[in-house]
């Protein structure tokens, strides 16, 4: 493959009929990401050998969360978190990852509607999916968002700075990245660029990621997007 940044993507949202109804939920933006980038995609629940079309599933709060099926009542906990791990473990190298909100599989900020009991009562709100929680175990510092949050412009600046800079320090290395962006790594974290020019390795680079940075990318963006701070293609800003 070209040298692009590696992301995996919720099938569905690149037109994959993998739904459970047997269609997709094509996303605008994440069609024309996958013009610039190299898509693995996937679909958790396929992967775990549910067929398509197939009846819905759910979340259930049972020592920690399980996943269940509507209409057959069967659990199916295990085999997605083995897909998930399998999954994980396989990929060789990635940048961050694009889920569909509200799956009960993938489902991360706008998580899956959740409840106490296995026949669905008991709500008790959303939840991230089984397979976007072995994602952020296995991956805790990786950019990950779903389709909804990306319709914010902010976080999309954001989620697609974070992508590049992953991208440029796994294919090029720690030199490269502090030669060509060390502003853009001092925006996410001034500390934590000091901290990876010191000793430079995966986790002092990971270390930068940490916090939070939304409050400070509302102010730096409402006074404009300067050209060396734009890392990524600009028309994947105005979608």
């Amino acid at each position: 493959m070209d040298k692009k940044p590696v992301l995996v993507v919720s099938g569905c949202l690149v037109g994959e009929k993998v739904r459970y109804n047997g269609k997709d939920a094509t996303d605008h933006f994440a069609v024309k990401l996958s013009e610039y980038i190299n898509v693995v995609k996937v679909c958790p629940e396929v992967g775990a050998g549910l067929g398509i079309p197939r009846k819905k599933v759910f979340l259930v709060k049972k020592n920690g969360y399980a996943l269940f099926q509507e209409e057959t009542g069967k659990e199916l906990t295990q085999e997605i978190n083995r897909f998930s791990d399998s999954f994980l473990s396989s990929l060789k190298g990635v940048d961050g990852f694009l889920l569909k909100s509200k799956s009960p599989s993938c489902g991360v900020y706008y998580g899956a509607k959740t409840y106490r009991n296995a026949n669905r009562t008991g709500y008790v709100g959303r939840r991230k999916g089984l397979f976007a929680q072995a994602v952020k175990k296995r991956f805790p510092f990786h950019p990950i968002e779903d389709e909804e949050r990306l319709k914010d412009f902010y976080i999309r600046f954001v989620f697609l700075t974070k992508v590049y800079l992953f991208f440029y320090y796994r294919e090029y290395g720690a030199d490269y990245l502090l030669e060509k962006y060390p502003h853009m790594l001092k925006l996410f974290s001034n500390k934590g660029f000091d901290r990876f020019i010191k000793n430079r390795n995966d986790s002092t680079f990971y270390s930068i990621f940490k916090k939070n940075i939304r409050k400070k990318i509302f102010l730096f963006l409402e006074r404009g997007i300067k050209e060396d701070f734009l890392i990524f293609p600009k028309e994947l800003l105005n979608i």
